[in-house]
């Protein structure tokens, strides 16, 4: 059987993902990107300890690392918080990524 390191492959494709949103903001002139109530936000979700957390994704700045860059607000709470790309889940980074506008 032959062994495969799986974990590592999901580091490495999360890792590429924060090198390309990384690389979008760090082109854009304020180097952040603010989403607004009235436009379609992103959605990430957070993990605790009762499982899993939706929380819209209000705002990310350069550079995002894995634990800042990525300004949250929880369904649940009124209140926001600065995360990083290891405290969502995997392929939320990618939807970030895609929801910046294409005029970078």
């Amino acid at each position: 059987m032959k062994h495969e390191d799986f974990l590592q492959q999901y580091v490495a494709i999360q890792q590429q993902e924060a090198r390309a949103l990384n690389e979008a903001l760090r082109n854009m002139a304020d180097k952040e990107y603010h989403w607004y109530a009235d436009f379609p936000y992103v959605t990430a979700e957070l993990s605790n300890c009762n499982g899993h957390l939706d929380a819209k994704v209000m705002a990310a700045k350069y550079p995002v690392t894995p634990h800042s860059g990525i300004l949250i607000m929880p369904n649940e709470d009124n209140e926001y918080y600065e995360v990083g790309y290891l405290d969502i889940l995997f392929g939320d980074l990618s939807d970030i990524l895609d929801a910046l506008p294409e005029e970078l």
